[in-house]
């Protein structure tokens, strides 16, 4: 060993300084002149990312040029071709260790264990997540080398009873778990990386290399990595790099350390080495330590030795505006805030030739909502965390077909499905979104009642285009096949389900061209997919039989499990990286992200199986080391040259507060004579205020449209009165632009819901019982109720909050209609009618729909079903509310044809009522607003101001507001988006001038 390893064998870069980039040099330096010196180091980081880190610091102190590289593994995730290599020459029975199970097998194994349980009642979905949860357990035990059997060391009688329950589980666990992996020839996991990294270490105390061996950037935080340093540290050529040690800090500080404090791992380290902080060696590479990292030190000091702040603080004043250079601070209010205080962060660095930019954070969320706001700018950026396979392209077409597959049809679902870009149902893919455009819109959201999928092919089969008949029938065979797995309470065999949803994803994803199972499974997602799918499948068996949404759970359990990564078309210059991801990594320019309590650091979360004092009792490590792990992390970011720190007040809506570390770093800038706050004043907030700044904001005027009058309705609905008379501009959109509303996907149980169903349901009583009101009548009604909500495809859950006010309303409906019969005889209902009228040398036609037409003792009863409003005979009298009046009008002029009965007419004749029957089912059931007798005035009332009105709106001049009077504006407005309503209607008419 030559003098340089010597005085290297214990040595720490310092934090803040680039540690590959550094350990890269040394390197080279000791090699300089042998260029086949470097293959005989055998050096171990922490990740396999690590790895790639340093290889790429070789070559960029290259400068590019070719050169022989050192052997590099991974320490945290080591495989046997690894060590097999690192143990050229030495002992092959050492390696000759079982392979490890699968994740998803040993869940699906501890699921089924979990199942036997006597008193376990839940499904295999909610066992398949507690087997998720005890399998981390189990992997938490191996890698500290611990041992279920001594769960005796636990007090049940310490815990509540159900930790009783939980213990005696774990025994049994402890006992059996054992006899299942030797019968499958199998291993945990984690306790074959233990089982690895102990042969490596006894293969290198028995056979110690000629050669270098360096393990760099670890703490050695698991007991069998911490040994295996130990076996290093004493090699002849063997030497530890050490990340970030601070050698700075007092004893009494270093004596007082904490678990959740960043030196904490490392001088358990140093401890098993049997060394001294005093025997480390700096190295630095010959480049200054950042001044940064006295405050980090600071910061980070432990409580018991805090009052030693106010020494610091003397210096500090002096030296803070140094230790703060580069370093920036930006609170934003929400995470959408924060993404783009960051993206636009990437936006300028990568503005500058050759800068790179590193993005560390534990919340994957705010890394998407990054990813997606640089991409505004066409960077695409890549997640080091992937992407979670039920999330990906193929994970969303799998769930979306569970959600479309569904009794009764939601079609809202099933077009999210059919919409999806894997799906072309054997198309041709123009053709196939044509089909889709025509289902949806003439169709679906059509007048045209479709509830079922045989409905859905029929209606499709009558337009006459065999694209369309073709479409019908590839929906209706392929959600048959899921079909027979939605019986209520039916249980199936899991692989039969599986099968049938493959297939018909299947026959979704085919084109013309290839066959489904060819596009379906294609690129990293696919491929993921395929393989998660297989092995499910292979399994299925002992997952036993589920129902169909204990399917669909386990699914999206299964799926959210898996990351897909993007190996290509990423950024070079930038990366997003998580906590483990980021050692051993430095950029020109260091963003660290989501610096909250419970994010960073993480949050305890919850086990399941074990209570934070039974953890402890057990001897597992408490929740604190994380956060020492956690603190380290930060450290070695916030020391670097240039930093820019983030955090959200505001997480999914709920108020967070800042990290620890935040508020620390808070207080000892304020010792200092400065504070956190003062980092704030960035550039960032000025360029997100002026992204989407608009340089001139100009206020929409109320819409005021004036057609020609050969443009104008000579044509319109009774019901359209009203609105004309309230929002000119409304039928100025459905008579002149011709612009329909179309009807929802889903229909909803919202007031205009209510009102068509009350109708429905009225409509049919009348059918069933026409002369007489029987004495079972409440129930006939509920029975029609029933009846109507099928025929619209309204699931009866969604009806529950409404039902006790319908069961109100029938009460009163039912002693009304026994009042009214004794007055009235019921003739029809739903007819339809129309006169026509000279109004300004052309013709005008209203026309309408009447509810129902009784025949009274004076004349006809025009009665119209109300849900909801507001009404009175005042209004009724004085034309303000038009619709039954005009009614009245058709019917003396020309009565209404088309009733219940083909060829069935209403002879034209006097009306002698008008009527509101409203019903809410609320505190007042139900109520009647009429007027009954000579309603010649009423009458008169009306058919003037109609023919006033067509006359103005006939003139050139007269333009079609949108709502006049904002204070008679209409309750529902289908164009009020269109009209830009909510703009304008808070701004003063500044022109002065008043809607006719």
């Amino acid at each position: 060993m030559n003098e340089i390893q010597a005085q290297h064998k214990l040595s720490h870069i310092p934090a803040g300084l680039d540690f590959s980039r550094v350990l890269a040099g040394e390197l080279l330096r000791e090699t300089r002149g042998q260029p086949e010196a470097l293959t005989r180091y055998r050096i171990l980081l922490p990740t396999r990312r690590a790895c790639r880190v340093l290889r790429d610091a070789f070559l960029d102190l290259r400068d590019g040029a070719p050169i022989l590289l050192p052997q590099m593994s991974p320490v945290g995730d080591v495989e046997e071709e690894d060590l097999s290599l690192m143990m050229l020459g030495g002992r092959s029975d050492i390696l000759d260790i079982p392979p490890a199970m699968s994740p998803l097998r040993r869940q699906v194994l501890l699921a089924r264990m979990i199942r036997a349980m006597p008193d376990f009642a839940a499904g295999p979905d909610h066992a398949l997540a507690l087997a998720q949860a005890l399998g981390q357990l189990l992997d938490k035990v191996a890698t500290e080398e611990l041992d279920l059997a001594d769960l005796r060391r636990i007090v049940p009688e310490e815990f509540a009873a159900h930790w009783g329950v939980t213990l005696s589980f774990l025994e049994i666990i402890s006992a059996h778990w054992p006899e299942i992996l030797a019968e499958e020839g199998m291993i945990d996991g984690a306790q074959r990386r233990n089982l690895l990294l102990r042969g490596l270490a006894r293969h290198w105390e028995v056979c110690r290399p000629d050669t270098p061996v360096i393990a760099a950037g670890s703490t050695g935080s698991l007991p069998a990595t911490a040994r295996l340093f130990k076996v290093i540290h004493d090699l002849p050529q063997g030497r530890l790099v050490l990340p970030g040690l601070d050698k700075g800090m007092d004893g009494e500080s270093w004596d007082a350390l904490g678990e959740s404090h960043p030196q904490y791992g490392l001088k358990l380290l140093l401890g098993a080495l049997d060394a001294r902080r005093e025997d480390v060696v700096d190295l630095d590479g010959g480049e200054d330590v950042p001044v940064r990292t006295a405050l980090a030190s600071e910061v980070m000091r432990p409580a018991e030795t805090t009052h030693c702040w106010k020494n610091f603080a003397q210096d500090g004043r002096r030296d803070l505006a140094r230790m703060v250079r580069g370093l920036r601070f930006y609170e934003c209010r929400t995470q959408q805030d924060e993404a783009q205080i960051i993206a636009l962060h990437v936006r300028e660095m990568l503005q500058k030739p050759g800068a790179s930019i590193a993005l560390i954070s534990p919340d994957r969320g705010l890394a998407q909502r990054v990813v997606a706001l640089c991409r505004r700018w066409g960077v695409e950026a890549d997640d080091s965390a992937g992407q979670s396979l039920a999330h990906s392209r193929i994970g969303t077409f799998m769930m979306l077909a569970l959600e479309a597959a569904v009794k009764p049809v939601d079609w809202a679902g099933v077009m999210a499905f059919l919409k999806h870009v894997l799906c072309h149902a054997g198309m041709e893919n123009k053709t196939y979104r044509k089909c889709l455009y025509t289902i949806e819109k003439e169709i679906l959201r059509g007048r045209e009642a479709v509830f079922t999928l045989a409905q859905l092919h029929a209606a499709a089969g009558v337009r006459g285009r065999e694209e369309l008949n073709d479409f019908g029938a590839c929906v209706c065979s392929a959600f048959e096949g899921m079909a027979r797995f939605q019986d209520d309470g039916g249980r199936f065999d899991f692989a039969q389900i599986l099968r049938a949803h493959l297939a018909m994803l299947e026959t979704f994803a085919a084109d013309e061209v290839c066959s489904g199972e060819d596009l379906l499974w294609r690129g990293e997602d696919g491929e993921a997919a395929a393989m998660v799918l297989a092995e499910l499948q292979q399994h299925s068996d002992l997952i036993g039989k589920v129902s169909f949404a204990e399917y669909k759970a386990i699914l999206a359990q299964v799926l959210g499990q898996v990351s897909v990564r993007s190996p290509y078309g990423v950024h070079p210059r930038l990366a997003i990286l998580g906590q483990l991801e980021a050692r051993l990594t430095s950029a020109d320019l260091i963003i660290m992200a989501g610096l909250s309590e419970g994010t960073w650091p993480a949050g305890a979360g919850h086990d399941p199986w074990m209570s934070r004092m039974m953890r402890k009792d057990f001897g597992l490590p408490s929740d604190e080391r994380g956060v020492g792990l956690a603190a380290h992390d930060f450290v070695q970011a916030f020391c670097a040259g240039n930093v820019v720190m983030t955090r959200a007040q505001q997480v999914d809506g709920a108020p967070c507060v800042r990290s620890r570390w935040l508020s620390r770093l808070d207080t000892v800038m304020k010792a200092c004579g400065g504070a956190l706050d003062d980092l704030g004043n960035g550039p960032a907030w000025g360029w997100m205020e002026a992204l989407d700044r608009v340089a001139e904001v100009r206020a929409f005027e109320r819409p005021k449209p004036r057609p020609p009058v050969s443009a104008r309705p000579n044509r319109v609905s009774v019901t359209k009165i009203e609105n004309w008379l309230q929002d000119p501009y409304t039928i100025y959109a459905y008579y002149v632009l011709e612009l329909r509303r179309l009807n929802p996907l889903k229909r909803a149980l919202d007031a205009a819901g209510r009102g068509t169903l009350l109708h429905g349901i009225l409509e049919r009583f009348l059918l069933r019982c026409p002369v007489e009101i029987p004495e079972d009548a409440e129930v006939v009604l509920a029975d029609c109720a029933r009846a109507e909500m099928e025929a619209q495809g309204i699931a009866q859950e969604d009806v529950y909050f409404w039902w006790p006010r319908f069961e109100r309303i029938a009460q009163w409906y039912i002693a009304h209609e026994r009042s009214w019969r004794a007055r009235a005889k019921f003739m029809a209902s739903e007819v339809k009618g129309g006169m026509d009228m000279e109004i300004a040398g052309r013709r005008f036609t209203i026309h309408g729909v009447a509810d129902r037409v009784d025949r009274g003792q004076g004349g006809y009863a025009l009665i119209d079903y109300k849900s909801g409003g507001t009404f009175s005979k005042t209004a009724l009298r004085d034309g303000k509310l038009p619709q039954l009046p005009l009614e009245a009008l058709i019917m003396r002029g020309s009565g209404f044809d088309g009733g219940d009965e083909p060829g069935k007419r209403v002879q034209a004749g006097a009306v002698s009522y008008l009527g509101y029957w409203k019903m809410t089912g609320g505190r007042m059931a139900g109520e009647e607003i009429a007027l009954d007798g000579d309603l010649e005035e009423t009458l008169r009332i009306v058919e003037e101001g109609l023919r006033c009105l067509v006359d103005a709106f006939y003139q050139e001049e007269t333009p079609f507001y949108c709502v006049p009077d904002m204070g008679n504006a209409p309750r529902f407005n289908d164009y009020e988006h269109l009209a830009r309503l909510k703009e304008w209607a808070v701004l003063d008419n500044e022109d002065g001038e008043d809607a006719a």
